[in-house]
């Protein structure tokens, strides 16, 4: 039975062609949204689209929770699209000759080993540092004790021999590096250092415990989307419930367990697309941006994802991924969020675009719904011969 459409919140920043872009694909953008709310895909959505670094719209449908409309300052999980906010705390050491690319992980880690030893930092953000299995999201251990697990953890191939998508296990290891490293934890450090300068104020990599009262009606909750045809529920009711535990929103997950507003992962790839400018603010050299969004990894099938021979830079999936359209440019980068979420950066465009959903679909059936609306987000572009 479909369900009676929410009201749904538009907000333009001025005229779409203001930034070389059509109204009408974007209102079919958002409509695709508002199908899938409708007909029980997902409880809810966002989208947020800019164009050379203007903002042109942001977009909200559905319910946060029972009663609670989701609106633009809704805070959404991002799960593994929180993965290049990671990326890119390492990218500010790298900036800052605090770490090299391809330092082993046990200069900083002596524990880590067990056939590891000859990982490097440059495995882990490409994902063929041999320790996918190692730990998984649901794990509630304390820090200390993932990352001690992870170090003990027997290598399942020589590190860059193979390659195999590592959802949580690598990052953790990034963020131990960061705070070993730095000093701060990589919560702290991420906070300070890219959230806050990025005006990402919505945002955390684990809500400080005090301020959860305080946010806890603007927090969308997830479900499994209506499933159809042949489909199969992709996770289980007990993930599901882990994710709207309040308990667990407060957990430090630096490959998945960001959330926020749509609109602030979108200013980091709005950063991304400057060159790694804010403002007049330069946080990272425009030539680190580049190499972290160049293509460091081809060709090898993806022992985790079906063998798939998927393109990665350092921290991003790159074209290719099946969950932007095709549409995209070559140059495009990007990451994506356990069958609900993606957020792109296309340079030939100027493009920023982040869709977040609360519905957990069967991946077929969301790389076909995440295609759809950043295809015809994609479409809206129009030629410019300038940056805006």
């Amino acid at each position: 039975m479909e369900r009676p459409l929410a009201e749904s919140v538009y907000q333009w920043h001025g005229d779409p062609g203001q930034a070389a872009m059509a109204r009408a694909p974007l209102e079919a953008a958002a409509a695709l949204l508002e199908e899938g709310w409708r007909v029980g895909r997902h409880p809810g959505a966002q989208l947020y689209v800019s164009r050379f670094g203007r903002p042109v719209v942001e977009f909200a449908c559905g319910e946060a929770a029972p009663g609670v409309p989701l609106t633009p300052e809704s805070l959404l999980p991002w799960f593994s699209a929180s993965k290049p906010v990671t990326a890119m705390a390492i990218a500010l050491l790298y900036d800052r000759g605090s770490i090299g690319l391809d330092d082993p992980v046990r200069a900083y880690l002596p524990g880590f080993g067990a056939g590891k030893e000859g990982c490097t930092i440059r495995h882990v953000l490409t994902h063929q540092g041999g320790f996918a299995g190692a730990v998984n999201h649901a794990d509630q251990r304390p820090w200390a004790e993932i990352i001690a697990a992870i170090c003990a953890w027997p290598a399942e191939y020589p590190p860059g021999s193979k390659a195999g998508y590592h959802s949580t296990s690598g990052w953790y290891i990034l963020g131990e590096i960061v705070r070993v490293v730095d000093g701060r934890p990589v919560e702290r450090f991420v906070t300070e250092e890219l959230l806050e300068p990025l005006g990402m104020t919505s945002s955390f990599m684990g809500i400080p415990p005090g301020r959860i009262a305080g946010l806890e009606r603007r927090m969308a909750r997830v479900q499994a989307g209506r499933l159809f045809g042949g489909e199969r529920p992709f996770v289980t009711e007990d993930f599901i419930a882990l994710v709207n535990d309040p308990a667990e929103w407060s957990r430090v997950k630096p490959a998945g367990g960001m959330r926020g507003p749509a609109r602030d992962l979108g200013r980091l790839y709005e950063m991304l697309l400057a060159g790694g400018r804010a403002g007049t603010r330069s946080l990272i050299d425009r030539r680190t941006v580049a190499l972290f969004t160049a293509c460091h990894r081809w060709g090898m099938p993806d022992l985790t994802l079906q063998n798939a021979p998927l393109a990665w830079g350092l921290g991003f999936g790159l074209h290719g991924n099946s969950d932007v359209s095709p549409s995209a440019s070559r140059r495009v980068f990007n990451h994506s969020g356990l069958v609900s979420t993606v957020a792109l950066g296309d340079p030939d465009r100027g493009l920023a675009c982040v869709i977040l959903t609360t519905g957990l679909l069967p991946p077929l059936a969301n790389a076909r719904r995440l295609r759809e609306v950043s295809g015809r987000v994609i479409a809206a572009c129009l030629p410019a011969a300038t940056g805006g």
